[in-house]
């Protein structure tokens, strides 16, 4: 495993450690404020983005095991977006929960990516 793997990697298990922080504060914050039903809705959006991140990752240590194809980029983010969209459907469709607590939980979590950006860029600098 080469240097750049070895950073890539560090930085993708920092990045799931800032979701679940950020999930666990959101989460929190929702039962105190708003009660137990806009916190469980918080808490499954956030676990949508954490479970992005995790297709990312495994994509990622997949494709580190063979050669490159030209389709990583799309397989990727296509996984992602569909994921997303039909876990959506079910926690609003079937599960009824709060749409608005949902998306929150999903866009904070979504947050540590910004996180991620920064140990890239404080590795890039070194």
């Amino acid at each position: 495993m080469g240097y750049g793997e070895k950073v890539l990697y560090t930085a993708l298990r920092k990045l799931l450690v800032a979701q679940l922080f950020l999930l666990v504060l959101v989460v929190s914050l929702f039962l105190v404020i708003k009660g137990i039903n806009y916190s469980l809705a918080a808490g499954y959006g956030g676990v949508i983005a954490l479970v992005n991140s995790i297709i990312m990752t495994w994509r990622v240590e997949k494709m580190s095991k063979k050669a490159r194809s030209e389709n990583f980029p799309y397989q990727g983010s296509g996984s992602s977006f569909l994921s997303t969209l039909i876990l959506m459907g079910i926690g609003m469709g079937l599960l009824k929960l709060d749409p608005l607590s949902l998306l929150f939980g999903f866009g904070i979590a979504y947050l540590g990516y910004i996180y991620l950006g920064y140990q890239f860029n404080r590795h890039a600098i070194k």
